[in-house]
């Protein structure tokens, strides 16, 4: 796998390079054209509370992010997406592996530059987001410098798409809260198809991501181990993972409107480490319904969630689904209004320890979140 996925960053980087006088020339051509460019700025207020017997976190802060699209030619664009948290607020904790501490850092969600030579193919590299995957129990919100190959196709109500991706991992955020150095030379490689098919009633997606990590760092292997994976921790900031990790992720959705204002959708996820013999799945199972009146929408999802010790590196995944060896269930309530582009959201999340441990313990969040979104072009 790891052989074949380095190919495939290869011929990607090989690809960007042929296509360079392309991309010139297509520059040269469209000079006198306008540029397309958009601009959002946000401004956000947010508030977090954990309780455990051996973690306890009041956080508040605030947060300033831009997101901006250039269209350097008709098959060239540049998306950018970051910004800045400020927090305050205390936390205790008995493990050193409270992820919740107050502290502020800066962030870069995307700084990706695309290139589509054709309508059904399009070329990726620099920090892509990967929330495109859907597979938070794999790898949550966070930008990996990476290299991404697709293509996708629509037949009649049918889209497909299939991309791979080379990226090398790392977590600035999560670093910065639980001081950790980044070292070693980690590697994620994907291979997905996503299929999106409209049905007479309602639409169907499914998603299947072939996954491997390479080259785990001692230090990233400390702290997941603090988060529930198997592993020995040598000593502070040093430690060895006992599992590879490589196998399946699926990901499927079904939306239907119920009526003009009602929308009803349902979420799966399963995770599958085939690398590990035991403690090795995860799923995720999502109820949610949402009410839209003229510019306002009101929505409500619950989730029931489990994730084994050995499922995934716990290090990279979402938070919100107990990183490893935890099961719970988490609801969220949010209402957005695209007149005035304001966001509000509060979900509360309760997860308990599936193995015992010294370093984890059941644990309930609440987070409150305001956001409000500025076009400027």
């Amino acid at each position: 796998m790891t052989k074949y996925s380095k190919t495939l960053l290869m011929m990607a980087q090989g690809i960007l390079l042929v296509s360079l006088p392309a991309i010139a020339n297509d520059s040269e051509n469209t000079t006198a054209q306008a540029k397309n460019t958009s601009v959002q700025l946000s401004f956000g207020l947010g508030g977090l509370k954990a309780d455990s017997s051996l973690n306890k976190a009041s956080v508040m802060g605030v947060n300033i992010g831009a997101k901006a699209n250039h269209k350097i030619t008709d098959s060239l664009a540049v998306d950018i997406a970051g910004g800045m948290n400020v927090q305050t607020g205390s936390s205790t904790t008995a493990r050193d592996n409270n992820i919740y501490k107050p502290g502020n850092s800066n962030y870069l969600k995307e700084a990706k530059l695309t290139y589509t030579p054709l309508s059904i193919l399009d070329l990726q590299a620099g920090v892509i987001n990967q929330s495109v995957l859907d597979a938070p129990l794999l790898v949550g919100n966070k930008g990996f410098i990476a290299a991404k190959e697709g293509f996708k196709y629509k037949v009649l109500d049918t889209k497909i798409s299939v991309f791979a991706m080379q990226a090398i991992p790392n977590n600035r955020n999560l670093s910065q809260r639980i001081d950790v150095e980044e070292d070693g030379d980690p590697r994620f490689f994907t291979e997905t198809v996503k299929v999106e098919q409209e049905l007479f009633v309602g639409t169907f997606e499914l998603g299947l991501t072939h996954f491997a990590f390479s080259d785990i760092s001692n230090a990233v292997a400390y702290e997941s181990i603090l988060l529930g994976n198997t592993g020995s921790p040598i000593d502070n900031g040093n430690g060895v993972l006992t599992n590879e990790y490589q196998g399946w992720h699926i990901a499927a959705g079904y939306s239907a409107n119920i009526n003009e204002s009602i929308n009803l959708t349902t979420k799966f996820n399963h995770l599958s480490n085939t690398a590990a013999d035991a403690d090795n799945t995860g799923y995720i199972a999502a109820l949610g319904l949402n009410y839209t009146n003229n510019e306002k929408n009101y929505s409500v999802e619950i989730a029931n969630f489990k994730i084994e010790s050995d499922a995934a590196i716990a290090y990279y995944n979402s938070s919100k689904y107990g990183l490893a060896n935890k099961q719970g269930n988490k609801l969220k309530l949010a209402y957005n209004n695209t007149e005035s582009k304001l966001g509000a959201s509060t979900e509360i999340i309760q997860n308990k320890v599936i193995k015992n441990n010294l370093y984890q313990a059941d644990e309930t969040i609440f987070i409150l979140s305001l956001r409000k979104l500025y076009d400027l072009f």
